[in-house]
């Protein structure tokens, strides 16, 4: 039995004093438990509950309101797969926006590509970013570092203001509740189309393709109302639940499936190369299924 007595969010003692983090997952009726060695940090900032632990399976992990988001583990797939595909597919990404990924770990990948002159990242909590740095993440490239800009914003407020300018944006959203519901409208999914350069390339995550398959058909029926290019990948993230994780990018000219990808620099990851990115693309036939089902 879980003592969920006086805890903090998602956090509980087991029996044997072992503390333990369950993502309570309702909706699928089902609870993940991450097994905790130690508590690093914890914090109520302005908007939400942010902790830091130390998990015995994936090392150092971000928390928000007890659900996880990052590890340090198996965080690099995650921040590849969400940045890589967009970046190699537009021949010269030059501005570059993020809506969330307070950790800055995408940002420090878009940084690799040469064309880069502007990084933003947009993040509502200023206090995610300052405890990811100090607990979680490297200091970007001293090279090319102040590339990066933080914008403290709501994403869904801040996207309106932006008008033709980004070549790629990365939408990093949480699931939609709370504030993030404003993120799956379809109002949002227009001002991101209207954000873009005419050659501009966006990617969503778009949640579990085995668990949230409704959040992933509505990503992409709404990019269709707007993008003639519209492609789902895959990418396997050991730390989320179900294990396979889906992305969804839009263009509105270049098409990843025709992407030159020497301009990849994949020497330098730990996940993607050239055959990981084509293959990405290859849908399984359960996930088709679900996809063509009215």
């Amino acid at each position: 039995m879980k003592d969920r007595r006086h805890s903090l969010t998602g956090y509980y003692k087991e029996t044997n004093e072992d503390l333990w983090l369950w993502d309570d997952l309702p909706d699928l009726d089902m609870e993940v438990g991450y097994k905790v060695g130690a508590l690093l940090h914890y914090e109520q900032s302005s908007f939400q509950e942010i902790s830091i632990v130390e998990t015995k399976g994936f090392g150092r992990m971000l928390v928000l309101d007890g659900t996880p988001q990052v590890t340090s583990k198996d965080g690099f797939i995650y921040n590849e797969m969400i940045t890589h595909i967009a970046m190699a597919t537009h021949p010269e990404p030059r501005k570059v926006a993020m809506i969330g990924g307070g950790d800055c770990g995408p940002a420090r990948k878009a940084l690799k590509y040469a064309s880069v002159q502007q990084i933003d990242v947009v993040e509502i909590d200023p206090r995610v970013i300052e405890v990811c740095r100090l607990w979680m993440t490297k200091e970007a490239d001293p090279a090319r570092g102040e590339l990066i800009r933080t914008v403290l914003k709501d994403g869904y407020k801040w996207i309106q203001e932006q008008k033709n300018k980004y070549d790629v944006l990365l939408v990093d959203r949480s699931d939609p509740y709370g504030p993030a519901v404003s993120l799956y409208k379809q109002q949002f999914y227009q001002y991101v189309y209207d954000s873009l350069t005419d050659e501009g390339i966006v990617v969503f995550q778009s949640g579990s393709p085995y668990y949230n398959s409704d959040i992933l058909k509505k990503t992409i029926s709404r990019l269709k109302k707007l993008f003639p290019i519209v492609r789902t990948y895959l990418c396997s993230i050991p730390s989320f639940p179900g294990g396979i994780w889906s992305f969804t990018v839009a263009s509105k000219k270049w098409d990843p499936l025709e992407a030159n990808l020497n301009g990849l620099p994949w020497e330098e990851t730990k996940y993607v190369n050239p055959e990981i990115f084509r293959a990405s693309f290859v849908l399984p036939n359960y996930i088709k299924n679900k996809l063509e089902e009215k």
